[in-house]
């Protein structure tokens, strides 16, 4: 029997402080950095993957979050304010990019440690 994988997302589990800043860089190859618009990027953090979408721990997506390195565009940065990492534990997560077709890029765990200083 004949069988095709069509996931090409890569697993990268995430570990984290509540409260701090969440700044992650992603650096492209060649061919996965062609000309996608960071509007069209988005993260979405969830207790279980089948959670319903709108019901998440976290969601955030467009510009205000994401933006590539303006001098090679191999390089896409998400940046989440300390004020919105106000949660902890282990969840669920993946990074999406969609313009006429979505395509999930990065998946995995995403654990948010307690801290002591707010």
């Amino acid at each position: 029997m004949a069988s095709i994988n069509l996931d090409r997302s890569s697993r990268l589990d995430i570990r984290c402080r509540k409260g701090d800043t969440f700044k992650l860089i992603f650096t492209f190859d060649e061919d996965q950095s062609s000309a996608r618009p960071v509007a069209n990027w988005k993260m979405q953090v969830r207790t279980s993957a089948d959670q319903d979408t709108g019901n998440g721990q976290l969601e955030v997506e467009g510009s205000t979050y994401f933006s590539y390195d303006a001098e090679t565009g191999k390089k896409l940065t998400l940046n989440i304010d300390d004020s919105l990492m106000n949660f902890s534990g282990q969840y669920v997560y993946d990074i999406q990019h969609s313009d006429t077709e979505t395509e999930t890029f990065f998946h995995g765990v995403f654990t948010v440690v307690e801290d002591v200083t707010n």
